[in-house]
């Protein structure tokens, strides 16, 4: 049998027992290849074998389907968290969101905080009176008292508080029969109260500042009534006041008085450290004037021209024109044993100076 023309019959039978009984070749070296519909799908999905959705030959429009690959493990489902992990992480959430919003409230209360008790505010009043005849005002912390004489029967009392929201200035004003009692109370070291008081010129006036952890004055001035003055811790001034009652001073600072007449002049400085006097007038008005020094201080004394009974403790620290006024009886100023007038000088070390005014 040739090749070039096949028997007929002997052609067919060799093809169809070729097709049953499978390859006439030996196939076992190639790798086994899945032939599913093969040519069917890949007609239907390019449009190549003319059945529905085809066009007999074009691409179609249908998604590509991934070609699965050989061995490849199909995707297992999600281990669910544990509920332990749930609970942990939850927790943490919570924690770290109580812990800003509670920094935050402490911020804000720190803030708070100063505001109101630390950061103190400024305010002024205004108060009148008439038909008063003495004047009594004391103050509990810090502050100061300005107190002045003018013509007419008006008290005018003007004050400056500076203090917290929460912790103000504490005062109290009460007129009855003759009297006006200012009663003051600062709560704390933040708060002060000033006062500028104009009066009538014959009005009596006591003034007392005391527990004051600042500087805290009192100024007296043109008044012809008595005077009492004290503070804790300041300096005290009088100026232009000409009375036949008593002035007395007591004051932890210094003591500055100009053109000051009295009938009895007091001036206690348990730790000032100066005190000086200008005393005017007729020397027929004066009874007495004492001066008292608690610790070494700088004392001076000018007094109207004449003969005082004078006392100087310790001896010989009382210094006039000529040396220890004591023993001096022929200066301007000099000791007279037979005067009504008195001077009375305590000094601790140093060496008062006393002159004519």
């Amino acid at each position: 049998m040739s090749f070039d023309e096949p028997d007929g019959d002997g052609y067919r039978d060799d093809l169809a027992t070729t097709r049953g009984n499978g390859p006439r070749y030996p196939t076992s070296a190639l790798p086994a290849a899945e032939t599913e519909d093969f040519d069917d799908d890949f007609a239907d999905r390019d449009g190549l074998g003319g059945g529905e959705g085809g066009d007999g030959g074009g691409v179609g429009d249908e998604a590509t389907v991934p070609i699965r690959t050989r061995g490849a493990r199909p995707a297992l489902p999600e281990e669910p968290e544990s509920p332990w992990r749930v609970r942990w992480r939850r927790t943490w959430r919570f924690t770290r969101t109580l812990a800003v919003t509670l920094l935050v409230l402490v911020g804000l209360a720190g803030i708070g905080n100063v505001l109101i008790h630390h950061y103190p505010r400024t305010s002024k009043h205004t108060y009148a009176y008439t038909n008063v005849q003495r004047l009594l005002i004391a103050i509990d912390g810090n502050g100061s008292i300005n107190v002045h004489g003018a013509d007419g029967d008006r008290v005018t009392i003007r004050t400056t508080d500076r203090a917290t929201l929460l912790e103000p200035v504490q005062r109290q004003i009460i007129s009855a029969g003759g009297q006006l009692i200012i009663s003051v109370h600062c709560p704390n070291s933040d708060c002060s109260s000033k006062y500028d008081i104009e009066v009538p010129r014959s009005l009596s006036v006591d003034a007392m500042m005391d527990h004051s952890s600042d500087q805290a004055d009192i100024t007296a001035t043109g008044l012809d009534a008595a005077v009492r003055l004290f503070t804790g811790r300041g300096n005290v001034t009088v100026d232009h006041l000409a009375t036949t009652a008593d002035v007395s001073v007591t004051a932890n600072g210094r003591v500055q008085a100009t053109d000051v007449s009295a009938a009895n002049l007091d001036v206690f400085a348990p730790i000032g450290d100066k005190i000086d006097l200008h005393v005017v007038g007729d020397i027929q008005n004066i009874q007495n004037i004492r001066v008292t020094a608690g610790q070494p201080a700088e004392v001076t004394l000018s007094v109207p021209a004449g003969g005082y009974r004078i006392s100087c403790v310790p001896a010989g620290h009382c210094n006039g024109a000529n040396g220890d006024i004591t023993q001096d009886m022929n200066g301007t100023v000099h000791e007279d044993p037979s005067a009504t007038h008195n001077i009375q000088v305590n000094v601790v070390q140093n060496t008062a100076k006393i002159m004519a005014s």
